[in-house]
């Protein structure tokens, strides 16, 4: 029942249609999957890195590695990895000199040149995930761990394995790091171990076993003597050449979440639960200094500038400056609506780079608190696509985010965003003339959904009041294809039919005996089509609310109907349950005229051609699949979503297909034109 929930929570996105721009962004048709015109989003951020002159910043996203002008925030690459499917990177890391990028993931592991764009070396070996990878510090050798619990060195430039250090036991490497001097290797471990290599002799010169209590990444001290590693209520400091604990730092309620050494090495940053930051003498093992201030009780980041001046911290809203002398704030920056849970300086010390609202990337001036560049585009969660009546524009519903947004099309960027809302989006759609947006606001558990359906006026950009104590508690809302109606299952098992202009109740459907899974107009909006929970699709006449005829699908209550779509021309009806197969009937007899089968997961979401010669499905299988109406049969398979895609949507003209994944916020759009002239002519041939 958790997957029919999942299914039926899957958002349908209004998209308009795509027009062709000479002034299209360019990264927008870069490494695109074959078939694909225009990429819309660069996906989830996971990770981001600055180089070390700080000239360029790489942000690992799912739909790859973008690297920006830290400067100016010009896109200059994608980098993507050998299939779309292992696109994503977990970890990135710059060479020294700033040429070289790595990102892990699955083997291959891709090693690239900044400068060219092109791989330099591919790491290959077993396919097991890479979840870290570091550079040492003289750039000639790159460092990898994963699941399969060792750690593997190797050569930069002939992509050959130095060197492997298998961890004995049941423990699984968190994080690992080289020694400032290059010549050890550290490993730490999720079940509170501490691992260190010579990497000359490949010998374990250390192993330190304490209760750290969930550790946080290990963080080398500037000369490469100590590390301090901990979580929970302590962090300890260790001596790495002997494995002794020198100190172990603690105060009532401590609770750490981050730590930094300043570039001496001589303090200790310690953040976490509770409003203080602590400075800790490394030395004595001492608290020395508290910096109080954030409104809220979690630090989530510390980092030094580059000379130990201004320490900057991380809370749920907001970054704090700090002059570390006087202890007192320099300056805030606030109004942020989520966390930030990654910040990190440029090696100036200049710049900040943090991980804003809508996973934007934010560049900050540190001397002014203002932002320079927002690298715009990540998104999270993007659950589905539709195009807009004119074709100019998509609007697409933030999921998690609680965003709604307006894209041009034929750029790329985005024209509106709507913020505020109070709980995630997933679903949105426009009125057919464009004029109206509506969007559904879920929240509650998976046991008890609540629904709040919001109408928004287009052109000023406000709430359309008149119609909401109707659509209050709906499941679903559908606009007829003149847009003078709207449908809304607000009473139990059944259906009002309201005009969109007055707010009056013009009709109520009534028959259903279990809840309404699925609503459709006909084209010509004298025909009403619905599911129910029992698999049953009835038809009914709008004018009267009659029912014209019932058609029984599936009878297996495991496989409930869940979508109905009405071909163009009104004669087709669409259905689609969770056994991966879509169903065709006749609207006139009632009669199945044939199912297609194929995707090897659900199908989450239908769209007819214009001219209703083509069927086009999205699947959990990750694929975008069109059909002959006519035949049954398929006409081709577009591949380049890493996650299932919930949602497509045929252009105006039939010439373009959007479709939207579900995990990292990326909008394709196919060139279907191509595909229909190419699969007439081998059926003329």
């Amino acid at each position: 029942m958790k997957s029919i929930v999942c299914l039926f929570l899957t958002p349908i996105l209004v998209i308009f249609a795509y027009t062709q721009s000479t002034c299209a962004q360019e990264w927008t048709k870069w490494h695109l999957p074959e078939g694909a015109k225009a990429r819309l989003g660069k996906g989830d951020i996971i990770k981001i890195a600055y180089s070390h002159d700080g000239t360029r910043l790489a942000v690992a996203s799912g739909s790859g590695v973008w690297i920006y002008d830290a400067q100016t925030g010009e896109e200059l690459h994608l980098f993507i990895r050998h299939t779309n499917k292992d696109n994503i990177a977990g970890d990135v890391s710059f060479s020294p000199d700033g040429h070289l990028l790595a990102a892990g993931g699955r083997m291959p592991i891709p090693i690239w040149d900044v400068r060219t764009g092109k791989t330099f070396t591919m790491l290959k070996g077993n396919n097991r995930s890479a979840r870290n990878v570091k550079f040492s510090p003289d750039g000639m050798t790159l460092a990898t761990a994963g699941w399969d619990k060792t750690i593997r060195l190797w050569d930069v430039f002939t992509g050959n394995i130095i060197k492997e250090f298998e961890v004995v036991g049941e423990l699984i490497v968190k994080s690992i790091a080289f020694s400032p001097d290059g010549l050890i290797i550290a490993a730490g471990c999720y079940d509170e171990t501490i691992l260190f290599w010579d990497i000359a002799t490949g010998t374990n010169i250390q192993t330190i076993k304490g209760n750290l209590n969930e550790p946080s990444d290990i963080v080398y001290s500037p000369d490469g003597k100590l590390i301090a590693s901990g979580r929970g209520s302590y962090i300890n400091i260790w001596n790495v050449h002997t494995g002794t604990i020198l100190h172990t730092l603690s105060w009532a309620g401590m609770f750490v979440r981050s730590t930094s050494f300043s570039p001496d090495g001589k303090t200790l940053v310690v953040g976490g639960m509770g409003r203080t930051i602590a400075f800790w003498n490394v030395r004595t093992g001492r608290i020395h200094g508290f910096l109080g201030g954030h409104l809220h009780n979690v630090v989530l980041s510390v980092a030094f500038s580059s000379d130990g001046r201004t320490l900057a911290t991380a809370g749920r809203d907001r970054i704090h400056f700090w002059d570390v002398d006087t202890r007192k704030v320099i300056r805030t920056i606030e109004g942020h609506m989520s966390s930030f849970n990654s910040i990190t300086f440029s090696p100036d010390g200049n710049l900040l780079a943090t991980k804003c609202p809508q996973d934007t990337i934010c560049l900050w001036d540190v001397s002014t608190s203002t932002t320079i560049h927002k690298l715009k585009g990540h998104t999270k969660s993007v659950y589905g696509v539709s195009f807009s009546p004119d074709g100019k524009f998509l609007a697409s519903a933030g999921g998690k985010d609680m965003t709604v947004r307006l894209w041009d099309v034929s750029t790329g960027t985005t024209l509106r965003t709507l913020e505020g809302l109070k709980s995630p989006v997933y679903r949105v759609s426009f009125s057919p003339d464009g004029k109206i947006l509506t969007f559904i606001e879920t929240n509650g558990t998976s046991e008890q959904i609540n629904h709040t359906f919001r109408l928004w006026d287009v052109a000023t950009w406000t709430e359309i009041p008149t119609l909401s104590k109707h659509i209050d508690g709906s499941r679903r809302v559908l606009f007829s294809h003149d847009g003078k109606l709207l449908t809304t299952n607000k009473q139990e098992n059944g259906l009002h039919l309201l005009n969109v202009h007055t707010g009056k109740v013009l009709q109520t459907f009534v028959g259903h005996t279990s809840p309404v899974h699925a609503v459709s107009f006909s084209p010509d909006a004298k025909i009403l089509a619905t599911t129910d929970e029992n698999n049953t699709i009835r038809l009914w006449d709008v004018q009267t609310g009659k029912i014209l005829r019932t058609l029984h699908g599936n009878t297996n209550p495991d496989y409930p109907i869940y979508r109905v779509f009405f071909s163009p021309n009104g004669r087709t009806l669409a259905t689609m349950d969770v056994n991966n197969s879509i169903r065709l009937w006749d609207v006139q007899t009632g009669k199945t005229l044939r199912t297609l089968h194929g995707n090897t997961n659900g199908i989450t979401s239908v769209s007819f051609s214009p001219d209703g010669k083509t069927l086009a499905s999205s699947s959990w299988d990750n694929t975008v699949r069109l059909w002959d109406t006519a035949t049954g049969t398929g006409l081709h398979i577009f591949k380049g979503h890493i996650r299932g895609v919930l949602s497509v949507s045929f252009s105006p003209d039939g010439k373009t297909l959007a479709s939207a994944g579900g995990e990292n916020g990326i909008v394709y759009l196919w060139d279907v034109a191509t595909i229909t002239k190419r699969s007439n002519t081998i059926s003329e041939e």
